[in-house]
């Protein structure tokens, strides 16, 4: 019995003393790997915290408050920490501060970037033996991660790209509106106007075409564009003063139309002035057939053109 019992102790500590050897060897491991990701973690805490610093647009408050005020708290209530850590620790809170003011698909893109950097860096630095498939999966996963990440990135960029353009647009269709003719009279007189005196570079007169309708204009008059157009109708201009000055527009020459739209007959244009009984040839050529509609509640826009009829 008491070789049986002894044989059973001597067991026991045999048994204790391998479980101490294990933990002191894990224990040795987890520091050797402690001590050999405080520089990577330190780096990689810095990266992060300029990267996130850089896409926030350089906002400063999480520094003095993230920053300062974390690096105060380390060094009060863990002086035990060793300093490496001390830094990281308040750089990390920084980075993450940061990453709220910007997309959450660069957090996607961060943290993939980050775990395939650490599972690279336990791979070739630390030459781990054990754990290789869940190793390869946390790889497989950062990889996943970058390229989710950069994909989503340049998705909403275009998206972006597109709403500002949209927006740009808007801001010109506003602003275009606010400088368009606001009656069916004051446009036959703009066009009237830059036919009279009309310029080589002046491309004001066509930006009251819209582009189907500009396109109609040049063929009605068989010519290349717009202002090619303008210079043939300018070319049958007689006598500038009386076009320009004696014209009128018929009352019943502008007829409104179901869709919203409004007709404009600028093919019976009286040359006579208001005050004036003397008969006038037609000092210049007739405008045509128009149809406006109105922009943005402000100005119209020629939508449509068809030539008079040739007499």
């Amino acid at each position: 019995m008491t070789m049986g019992g002894g044989s059973f102790l001597d067991r026991m500590a045999a048994a204790g003393e391998r479980k101490l050897v294990r933990d002191q060897d894990r224990n040795r491991r987890r520091a050797a790997i402690e001590r050999a990701a405080r520089v990577p973690a330190l780096i990689g805490a810095a990266a992060l915290a300029l990267v996130a610093w850089w896409l926030s647009g350089w906002e400063i408050w999480p520094w003095l408050f993230g920053g300062v005020g974390g690096l105060a708290a380390v060094l009060l209530v863990a002086r035990h920490v060793p300093p490496l850590w001390r830094v990281t620790a308040p750089l990390v809170v920084v980075g993450l501060w940061l990453l709220t003011y910007v997309d959450p698909w660069w957090w996607v893109l961060l943290a993939g970037i980050a775990l395939t950097g650490t599972t690279v860096v336990a791979l070739v630095m630390l030459r781990l033996r054990v754990r290789r498939w869940r190793t390869a999966g946390a790889l497989a996963l950062g990889v996943v991660m970058i390229a989710a990440g950069s994909v989503m990135l340049v998705v909403d960029a275009a998206r972006q790209q597109r709403q500002t353009q949209q927006e740009l647009d808007q801001a010109h269709n506003e602003a275009l509106a606010r400088t368009l003719p606001h009656t069916p009279a004051s446009m036959v007189n703009f066009l009237v106007e830059h036919i009279a005196r009309f310029k080589p570079d002046d491309r004001l007169a066509c930006s009251v075409f819209a582009p189907d309708a500009q396109r109609q204009f040049a063929d009605a008059w068989h010519v290349l564009d717009c202002p090619a157009a303008i210079r043939a109708m300018a070319d049958e201009v007689t006598a500038r003063g009386d076009y320009v000055n004696n014209l009128s527009l018929p009352g019943q020459a502008t007829t409104s139309n179901p869709d919203g739209t409004l007709s404009v007959d600028a093919c019976h244009l009286d040359f006579g002035g208001l005050t004036d009984d003397t008969p006038h040839a037609n000092p210049g050529p007739q405008i045509g057939a128009l149809t406006l509609r109105q922009q943005q509640g402000q100005g119209h826009l020629i939508i449509g053109y068809r030539r008079c009829a040739t007499r």
